[in-house]
């Protein structure tokens, strides 16, 4: 008996979750809020209703454990990607996914683990296909490898879990293995290569005979994260809107929940961040190094926005450290950090990829230009470029680094 009800239970958390990932809007901008007002008595958000109290015995006990995960909304917190609740499917998750952010934490842990090895798989198996051509080049032929992916494959995990979860019609579908199938059968595209061909005349020593040497430069290139909708999951418009949410609020509750940082609605915008924009625009061009970031005509991401700040007088280090996770912890520890809605030219925006261990698990930051743009050294670009906001899922803190 105790063992049905258990079942009950689970199955009436996997059917408001399921009625309330039908809803779609985020609850972050309001959208979810506005529509359960209007449709409170039909859509998805009827359906949620009818859902909990159809199940309102076991209802009572699915609310008080959401209630206990920090006092989030139950609706948010349906409007959150299930697969983050349990590998198996939210049929077997457990009772300590609803109110543990650790086990959340371990499951999106676990989920980025397979993305990464079946990623890194694709990678290689199109590093031993140019292998195999370049060893079958002439004697007159040399080549060289070019492979910005040979240590770290950057992509953006929030945003293809949510695609996967939006992919499924049946929320009993959504599981780790599911996603690891389509991954493996739907990415033998994501890793291509392309060939330039050059040649230059060798002469021997010792004989004087000269002769034409063809270089092969092979470049592996990688499609990011824009690959996944349409290639490997294949959503519908509507499907694409409701990942995008799912990966919005993912990063709102990782964001408010579990790094618990707060913004300060006092901070105001000032001359400072526009002489910082100012500066970071004369560095258009600068190659991108980690190797090389402290070396004079280098940049990586945070050495560039520390080298911004350093001539206006701010410094961005944070324990001896100038990563953009350490920046990023000046910024909360500091108390300046703001909301996305407010963002002013010289702010920070601080992106998290992927778990890295690092604070906020944050991998990149880049300088709000203002107009929607941004300045930063982009390890994709390979130089210090001027580009529209983007990876906006990825976001997970804003800061002004400056007080006037």
């Amino acid at each position: 008996m105790a063992e049905d009800n258990r079942k009950k239970e689970q199955s009436a958390l996997s059917m408001t979750a399921s009625a309330a990932g039908a809803a779609r809007g985020a609850i972050k901008t309001g959208k979810a809020a506005a529509g359960a007002a209007k449709g409170a008595a039909a859509g998805p958000y009827g359906m949620l209703a009818a859902g909990l109290w159809e199940n309102r015995k076991a209802a009572g006990k699915i609310l008080a454990a959401f209630a206990a995960l920090l006092m989030l909304p139950v609706l948010f917190l349906l409007m959150l990607p299930s697969l983050i609740f349990g590998s198996m499917g939210l049929d077997d998750a457990t009772g300590d996914a609803l109110n543990d952010n650790s086990v959340i934490m371990e499951n999106i842990a676990e989920t980025e683990a397979s993305i990464e090895a079946i990623l890194r798989k694709k990678h290689d198996t199109l590093l031993e296909e140019i292998q195999r051509e370049a060893d079958a080049l002439g004697a007159d032929c040399e080549y060289g490898i070019t492979d910005d992916f040979s240590d770290r494959i950057i992509y953006e995990s929030a945003l293809i879990i949510s695609q996967f979860c939006a992919s499924q019609d049946d929320y009993r579908e959504i599981s780790l293995e599911k996603l690891e199938k389509i991954l493996r059968d739907n990415t033998d595209g994501i890793f291509t290569y392309t060939v330039e061909v050059t040649e230059y005349e060798e002469t021997d020593e010792e004989t004087g005979e000269s002769r034409t040497i063809y270089h092969y430069e092979y470049t592996v290139e990688y499609a990011g994260d824009s690959y996944f909708s349409g290639n490997v999951f294949h959503l519908t418009e509507e499907q694409a809107q409701t990942a995008e949410y799912y990966a919005a609020n993912l990063h709102l509750f990782l964001f408010d929940t579990v790094y618990k940082v707060e913004v300060n609605p006092d901070l105001v915008p000032g001359e400072t961040g526009n002489k910082a924009v100012d500066l970071a625009l004369t560095k258009l061009g600068t190659p991108y190094s980690q190797e090389r970031r402290n070396q004079e005509g280098y940049f990586d991401c945070s050495s560039f926005t520390y080298w911004v700040y350093s001539q206006l007088g701010v410094s961005l280090q944070h324990g001896g450290s100038n990563t953009a996770a350490s920046q990023a912890r000046y910024i909360t520890e500091n108390n300046l950090a703001v909301s996305y809605d407010s963002l002013a030219p010289g702010d920070l925006i601080f992106y998290s990829f992927g778990m890295n261990n690092r604070y906020l698990n944050i991998g990149h930051v880049a300088i709000y230009a203002g107009n929607g743009y941004v300045v930063d050294a982009s390890f994709s670009k390979k130089k210090v470029v001027y580009r529209p906001i983007y990876s906006t899922g990825s976001i997970v803190l804003c800061g002004r680094p400056y007080t006037e």
